[in-house]
């Protein structure tokens, strides 16, 4: 009798054993499909402000007239949408923020097309020290960029070329999405069904 209560332990303890091995095989199963959507799915970013999804300079601490400035783009990369230039105005020495120039920003495709025009504020830029424009493009390729700076000092202006490449459409990123959900939840259905079957037997 005591052999026969050692071995109906032991198989109890194997089969317990094997129905945990299949349920952390699920979760680890429906884990690793979860972070294999997650690095496929491009991040949503909306350009709200400076450094939004990244941002790089592009006029650095350079002098342009009676200024110094700083001039920077986000998102990072840029795709089509929305641009945001942002652009920090120092005195002659570099020292001292002016908070009262005017900063216009132009953007023309370096292929010709229309002029894209806006006004860096404080109010964009969340702060009274940087100037903030947020500027729509809608075509990929070379932008030409000019900067335009104007105070009590005097004027200037400096430009660059910044590359807007093709973004993806939400409707798009839902088409990409759809497919590895329902790969998800047929995974899913088909472990617990396993997990279900093996604990009754």
């Amino acid at each position: 009798m005591e052999k026969i209560g050692r071995v109906r332990t032991t198989l109890i303890t194997v089969v317990r054993s094997t129905h945990c091995v299949k349920k952390t095989t699920l979760r680890t199963t429906l884990a690793v499909l979860m972070i294999t959507l997650l690095l496929l799915l491009p991040p949503l970013t909306l350009a709200s402000g400076p450094g939004t999804g990244g941002s790089k300079i592009r006029i650095d601490n350079e002098a342009a007239g009676p200024f110094v400035l700083l001039v920077a783009t986000s998102p990072l990369p840029i795709t089509v949408g929305q641009m945001s230039v942002w652009v920090r105005v120092m005195d002659t020495n570099g020292q001292k923020a002016l908070r009262d120039a005017v900063v216009k920003i132009e953007a023309t495709p370096a292929g010709g097309g229309d002029l894209v025009t806006g006004v860096a504020t404080h109010q964009n830029a969340g702060n009274e020290i940087d100037y903030v424009a947020h500027l729509d493009v809608e075509r990929t390729g070379s932008w030409d960029v000019k900067v335009m700076v104007e105070d009590d000092l005097g004027q200037a202006e400096v430009t660059f070329t910044e590359t807007v490449a093709g973004g993806l459409s939400t409707g798009l990123i839902v088409g990409l999405a759809v497919p590895f959900v329902f790969l998800m939840i047929v995974v899913g259905v088909f472990m617990w069904r396993r997990s279900a079957s093996a604990g009754t037997a």
